[in-house]
């Protein structure tokens, strides 16, 4: 082999040597298609009769996305076999499937190579190298020890309402639960029959909650014994931002959703409180319901749509531009107004790439919803009276921000869309469950020419 033919050899690997972004894409990709097949089969189905293909695969998708969204009952469509398949999606989505793989690597004594320790470290959006193959197998043990006691907790009140069936009831809604689903088989309305269930509800709650905090998180507080001061900052920003949000977004429910009759309005001041709460933590990119979120008011279903996109914290089982981005965000504007040159948070500096990637996350994130909304809004039109009802601007925006929070939330309209429609919230699921970042960077051919050089700063007006 000559000189010649050894450099294009080298360079046509370079050139199709697959990515740790293109692994996690395809990787998601191949689960959701595998998963769709699945829900397609007969044995899938209560009815016994192949399921409609791009049904199947908008399940797979939201649940491989933890997202909730959804065009059939769950509880009357899938069989116990469709229901433990769907089951499997959302855990390998919470999870995330690299570390399902690596725990399987393990399992069979397979070495985990350098390539595999970017692919995990990508996945779970670490900075470092060290300690992901424990960090994964720590992720796996803490998964199932919460997802185990969220079932304890929901094993009575379930059972005592609807008897056996309730043990399969509880497993299934710990784990949709703890992965920040949304998906449930108690029946056609989510949550809404335990809307005055304490047990239930604050178990659901719970378990959202530690889901959306992130496991490194859990794992921190962990370490230190829940001692605040010695957390990481990370950590700090994650749980006071998550405290904030929770409960400025329960009074704001229980404010404006107050007299409402088609929400809160006939519950006693307990469940009341109980509703608006419960409202404020699933909004975190859970997807179970206690009230109508097509019967809450406008500035209520204003303040989901933000509660949405803000989403969970990184390395969560959530989606949305997470809270750091948003803490981040704030900073940013607020160092800008101030002119200071640092932007600092806990005597910690926040550095410019950070600073930077949460602006991208926001504009993107911005321009899928947008774009999305745009489109549905053409696809959509001239449905039938039924459709047309719910085919409103406020409820194509509402579940589109549902969608790419991967919360599933939804006013009615996910199941009356055509099979463009749900081809387009299957696509913003998608690029907010693996991330916009992520995706971006399968198109990306590495560091260019013009990252080496230094130009001079432009002199541009803002504001």
């Amino acid at each position: 082999m000559t000189i010649r033919e050894r450099q294009h050899k080298i360079l046509y690997r370079k050139r199709f040597r697959l990515s740790p972004a293109h692994i996690i894409v395809s990787g998601f990709l191949i689960i959701i298609l595998l998963g769709a097949f699945l829900l397609c089969l007969p044995i899938s189905a209560r009815s016994r009769e192949w399921t409609n293909f791009l049904n199947a695969l908008f399940t797979s998708t939201s649940a491989v996305c933890v997202t909730g969204l959804s065009v059939i009952t769950i509880s009357s469509s899938l069989s116990i076999f469709g229901q433990v398949v769907l089951l499997l999606l959302i855990q390998i989505g919470g999870l995330g499937f690299m570390s399902l793989t690596t725990m399987f690597m393990l399992l069979l004594r397979k070495k985990i190579t350098l390539k595999n320790r970017l692919v995990i470290k990508e996945a779970l959006n670490q900075n470092e190298n060290r300690g992901l193959v424990r960090l994964t197998r720590n992720i796996l043990f803490v998964t199932l020890a919460i997802e185990g006691f969220g079932f304890l907790l929901l094993l009575y009140p379930l059972v005592s309402a609807n008897g056996a069936i309730g043990v399969w009831q509880a497993a299934f809604t710990a784990i949709s639960a703890f992965c920040n689903a949304g998906f449930d088989i108690i029946g056609e309305s989510s949550l809404t029959g335990f809307a005055g269930n304490i047990a239930v509800n604050l178990s659901v709650m719970f378990l959202i909650v530690l889901g959306g905090i992130g496991f490194t998180v859990i794992m921190d507080i962990g370490k230190h014994k829940g001692n605040f001061k010695r957390l990481a900052v990370h950590s700090k920003i994650v749980l006071v931002a998550t405290f904030i949000l929770i409960l400025s977004g329960g009074i704001f429910y229980f404010g404006v959703e107050y007299s409402n009759v088609g929400t809160l309005g006939n519950m006693s001041f307990g469940k009341k409180v109980l509703a608006a709460f419960f409202q404020s933590v699933t909004t975190r990119t859970a997807g179970f319901a206690t009230i109508n979120q097509n019967a809450m008011t406008p500035a209520g279903k204003f303040g989901t749509m933000l509660l949405m996109f803000i989403g969970a914290s990184p390395g969560s089982t959530g989606g949305g531009i997470k809270t750091t981005s948003t803490v981040i965000l704030l900073l940013v504007t607020m160092s800008g107004i101030r002119k200071n040159g640092d932007i600092t948070v806990n005597k910690r500096k926040i550095g410019t790439y950070s600073a930077r990637k949460a602006v991208s996350i926001l504009v993107a994130g911005t321009l899928v919803v947008i774009i999305s909304t745009f489109i549905l809004l053409i696809t959509e039109r001239g449905k039938a009276a039924d459709a047309a009802e719910l085919l409103t601007f406020e409820n194509t925006l509402f579940e589109c921000f549902s969608a790419f929070g991967t919360v599933g939330l939804s006013c009615g309209l996910t199941p009356l869309l055509s099979a463009g429609g749900k081809i387009v919230l299957m696509l913003v699921m998608f690029f907010g469950r693996v991330g916009i970042i992520t995706i971006g960077l399968m198109f990306m051919q590495g560091n260019s020419a013009d990252n080496k050089i230094k130009y001079p700063d432009a002199n541009i007006m803002i504001g």
